[in-house]
């Protein structure tokens, strides 16, 4: 019965238009520098109001809630048409703990030219990477949110390209613990573009690093990589209640290339089939399909895993799973934007069935204050 059903959801995979990885489109921050800003000084507040839970309750991750807010208030100066500054405060408040459980500041210096960004201090980040979830949690929205480097992106006609290097905690001479670092790239190659339908080859790398040569831990250096590569199809509709049809089908790979291994494994891959219908009253059904073999992802959804998070030295070399995710998307007024989701998925390989479901509400504007 579980062979029919698996055989079942990839038949419909082959057979519908080829779709994008559960997307966040709340969380991308695309905003350019414009000539006519040029000397703009303005002040930024953005809000994200946040329900994350999990009711799970097998052997591979963790369940919790997250409840609660961010706010980002900062200060951004645009010198000319290709140069910007932007500073503040980023504001974290869990309900349920007292005060304020993130309290840091940020600071980015941006240059802008003919597609090309790069980026010095605070990223964009989280989201923006556009990586699947076996590689990136998107809860890190919430949980680490702050990444501090640099980046360079490229957004052309026909290529997209974010790279990175995000700097978690650094060290100075005989600290007792490991610098941390992640770094990756993420591109986007369009093969077809026409009226209704689009063709992309994305290609994700990420390396998560622990180490440093002046740090007095006791622990060896550790480097993680993952790669995806895959192909994605868009496909819109002229009228009726489906609007689109979005479709990605990726190949993982995870290694181990530490010298010393710390892992229960040390490498494995995975495979990701995704469809999402698309409908024009903002209510989408996203249906994936996930069959790992000793996959790890060490900055990824530990429910893709093959390494569990909740048990130590417990693993399951072959995970199974399939989703159906309900998503309410929508710009409820300008600059205000909700994300609704509930996300059951089912363990072939173990025979239970899970959820979970969130809610995020964001209210990202920004005010001129004067010209200098």
């Amino acid at each position: 019965m579980r062979k029919l059903t698996v055989l079942a959801v990839l038949a419909c995979l082959v057979r519908l238009p080829a779709g994008a990885q559960t997307d966040y489109p709340l969380f991308r921050d695309t905003a350019n520098l414009q000539p006519a800003d040029s000397g703009r000084l303005s002040l930024t507040i953005e809000n994200l109001n946040y329900l994350r839970n999990y009711e799970w309750f097998g052997n591979i991750p963790l369940s919790y809630t997250l409840l609660g807010y961010q706010l980002v208030p900062q200060l951004n100066y645009q010198l000319n048409e290709r140069i910007s500054f932007r500073g503040g405060i980023f504001l974290r408040r869990e309900f349920g703990r007292p005060g304020l459980v993130t309290v840091e500041p940020v600071f980015t210096a941006k240059y802008q030219k003919k597609g090309l960004t790069f980026l010095m201090g605070t990223l964009q980040g989280a989201l923006n990477h556009r990586f699947i979830e076996p590689l990136y949690n998107p809860e890190r929205i919430i949980t680490s949110r702050n990444e501090q480097g640099l980046q360079l992106t490229l957004d052309k006609r026909r290529f997209w390209m974010d790279w990175f290097i995000d700097w978690r905690k650094s060290i100075i001479l005989n600290d007792p613990f490991r610098e941390e670092l992640t770094t990756g790239f993420s591109t986007r190659t369009r093969l077809i573009k026409g009226p209704r339908v689009t063709l992309e080859l994305p290609a994700q790398m990420l390396i998560a690093h622990k180490g440093g040569q002046i740090s007095s831990s006791p622990d060896p250096i550790e480097s993680l990589f993952n790669t995806a590569i895959g192909l994605s199809l868009k496909a819109s509709t002229d009228g009726g209640f489906l609007r689109g049809i979005n479709t990605d089908h990726h190949f993982v790979y995870y290694r181990n290339i530490s010298g010393n291994k710390l892992q229960l494994y040390n490498h494995g891959t995975g495979w990701l089939s995704s469809i999402t219908f698309r409908s024009r009253i903002n209510i989408d059904l996203d249906l994936r399909y996930w069959r790992g073999h000793r996959f790890f992802g060490p900055v990824g959804m530990p429910l893709y895993n093959s390494i569990s998070e909740k048990i130590a030295g417990y693993g399951e070399p072959d995970r199974e799973l399939l989703f159906a995710t309900l998503i309410y998307d929508k710009q409820l007024f300008p600059n205000v934007a909700i994300d609704m989701r509930l996300e059951p998925y089912y363990d072939l390989k173990n025979r239970f069935l899970e959820y979970g479901y969130s809610v995020f509400l964001r209210f990202n504007k920004d005010f001129f204050l004067k010209r200098l």
